[in-house]
């Protein structure tokens, strides 16, 4: 039984979602030896004073375990490190480490590469009338339940 055609929207989004993930993945977890789930978090962490695991669940939609998984790597790889949140205990807070840090320099080439060849497919005007929708339908479902 085929997608009833109101799915078909959010069929293709889900594809796309897992096709693009996978051209990542091609490229940065062969190359660069880390999964994509690392490399959003080094990313969330990269030129900020620090985020809370929860900041970096919440800024990528990703599932709590996967954020968790990829922090411990990353923490045991030396590319992150972890202080206590100054104003609750109980949480921390995540830096990347210098070692963390070249990582990021070393790979946005090769991630801002793959996004260019994502999106070549379309032209200026898709590709903004493609964000404009994106962006209000992330407005949209952050607080759907």
């Amino acid at each position: 039984m085929g997608v009833e055609h109101s799915d078909n929207v959010l069929a293709s989004v889900h594809v796309l979602s897992n096709r693009i993930t996978r051209a990542f993945e091609s490229r940065i977890e062969a190359r660069y030896g880390i999964s994509v789930a690392e490399w959003r978090v080094l990313l969330s962490l990269f030129g900020t004073s620090g985020l809370t695991a929860k900041e970096i669940h919440e800024q990528w939609a990703m599932d709590k375990m996967t954020v968790s998984r990829a922090v411990r790597r990353l923490e045991e790889d030396g590319r992150v490190k972890r202080h206590r949140h100054p104003e609750d205990g109980r949480s921390f807070v995540l830096v990347a480490t210098p070692r963390g840090v070249r990582l990021v320099k070393k790979i946005l080439p090769t991630a801002d590469a793959r996004y260019r060849e994502v999106l070549s497919c379309l032209t200026g005007r898709e590709r903004k009338a493609l964000e404009r929708t994106l962006v209000k339908l992330l407005r949209h479902t952050a607080n759907l339940k």
